[in-house]
């Protein structure tokens, strides 16, 4: 379990001990009020964790306006589907979660089944009906249906955890979403959510544009691994061998190829530093430019607009083309790391500089070069 943890880049505990950890445990079972009064989150938590939560929790400043329904899939089960056309950057969903449980619950007295019931029970009927109707991938063997649940659906958020102090929680916690737990994979998503700890909301939006009727999905792993590595965790974890229009060509080898080129860009990279290409005339004006544009095609090509580097590329060319001062392709290329963006103190940003070019912070640094450059 150590290695595990220490290991696991999400969590980032390279110190855990699971001892320490489980001997400076101390829960509570709450449930989080809401001043809307039409959301409940029924809760356990480390008491520290519990202090940290906001009180009171704002509601979300922005609503979604685009409809979605939750009906069964062509393969039984159930899914969420697009209600209307929703355009790529469209919020498609805002939503509070059920149930939190720690990532890890260490107690000796009580076993997770227990936990979870005592979870449930602390709902009102019909949000532990909709809890309990969540689909369940796990065999009778391995654990008991409401603990398999929650197993198969959770999402994981970070909550705020005390400071300096021994052993303290994880941030990372186990979450349940009625309508979002809908979602069904795809390595290559339309769909991505981002968990806003102010308003204890998950939001989901479109990473591309959606028909009626169109099937919503999410990842449920790193999509950049080849498609056997894919099949295999996905097995593992979830008990099923994805089929999803990424997987069901007949073959992997240029798919896997280009996952393989996106997920090692940052690490393979011979690229120079930005400021190393603004102050040297001897590199291409576009040699950063292009690269990233070749990162943002294989993303296209793959749909994998759900990976944190999708911003990141964009964000450099956006600098690249400011850096040279041209205009029409800064506002372009910002307009589109604007759209990217889940923060909206970044979509603020960006759009004060696609409104004011001159007031981007390295505007014109490459223009402004003495010595000649190859273009």
């Amino acid at each position: 379990m150590n290695t595990d943890i220490r290991s696991n880049p999400i969590l980032d505990s390279p110190y855990f001990d699971l001892a320490g950890h489980v001997g400076s445990r101390a829960y509570c079972l709450d449930n989080i009020v809401y001043a809307s009064g039409s959301d409940e989150t029924s809760v356990l938590l480390d008491v520290g964790v519990r202090n940290l939560v906001p009180n009171p929790i704002p509601e979300p400043a922005v609503q979604p306006s685009h409809a979605f329904e939750i009906r069964k899939t062509p393969t039984g089960g159930f899914g969420m589907f697009a209600g209307q056309a929703i355009p790529a950057g469209a919020l498609i969903s805002v939503e509070r979660p059920s149930l939190i449980a720690p990532y890890i619950i260490a107690l000796q007295t009580h076993s997770e089944s227990d936990l979870f019931t005592a979870l449930l029970q602390r709902l009102t009927p019909s949000t532990a009906s909709c809890v309990s109707a969540l689909a369940n991938c796990k065999p009778l063997q391995e654990c008991d249906p409401l603990e398999g649940i929650i197993r198969t659906n959770a999402i994981a958020i970070t909550l705020p955890v005390p400071a300096n102090v021994p052993h303290p929680e994880l941030p990372t916690h186990r979450a349940i979403f009625v309508n979002t737990s809908r979602c069904n994979h795809s390595c290559s998503p339309n769909a991505a959510w981002h968990w806003d700890i102010s308003t204890f909301s998950l939001s989901l939006k479109a990473l591309r544009p959606l028909s009626k009727g169109e099937e919503i999905t999410v990842t449920y792993i790193t999509p950049t691994y080849s498609r056997a590595e894919r099949r295999v965790r996905l097995q593992a974890m979830y008990n099923f061998t994805c089929a999803c229009a990424a997987c069901g060509q007949p073959t992997s080898q240029s798919s896997d190829a280009a996952r393989l080129e996106l997920h090692s860009f940052w690490s393979s990279t011979t690229l120079p530093s930005f400021e190393t290409w603004c102050l040297d005339g001897s590199l291409s004006d576009h040699l950063l430019i292009d690269a990233h544009k070749r990162a943002v095609e294989l993303i296209a090509t793959e749909g994998l607009e759900v990976l944190a580097d999708y911003g990141k590329h964009l964000d450099a060319i956006a600098m690249g083309y400011g850096a040279l001062k041209e205009v029409k392709l800064f506002r372009e290329w910002a307009g589109r790391a604007r759209n990217a963006r889940a923060d909206d103190a970044g979509v603020k940003v960006l759009q004060k500089w696609i409104n004011e070019p001159e007031t981007f912070p390295v505007w014109g640094w490459r223009k402004s070069l003495k010595s000649p450059r190859q273009s």
